[in-house]
């Protein structure tokens, strides 16, 4: 039987380096804005994080963001 273990993680992202250049954002109800800002700071970081946690075997499920943190749900199968 298969069963999940379930992990809430929370994690501040690093300072953005302020490359000028268009970005393109979607939420989560499918709406998309264009605009003019610094680029996202820590991608590395979060590619790296995530490369991490699944060579663990956690799958993220869920992340939000939110002034600079963001939340993370991760879920780990568990065989009994």
């Amino acid at each position: 039987m298969i069963q999940w273990d379930y992990q809430i993680t929370f994690h501040q992202i690093p300072q953005a380096s302020c490359e000028e250049g268009n970005v393109i954002e979607c939420d989560q109800t499918g709406e998309c804005f264009v605009h003019d800002t610094c680029r996202a700071g820590g991608m590395e970081w979060l590619e790296s994080h995530l490369r991490k946690r699944g060579k663990e075997g956690w799958e993220l499920v869920q992340s939000a963001y939110h002034q600079r943190e963001i939340l993370c749900i991760w879920k780990k199968k568990i065989e009994i």
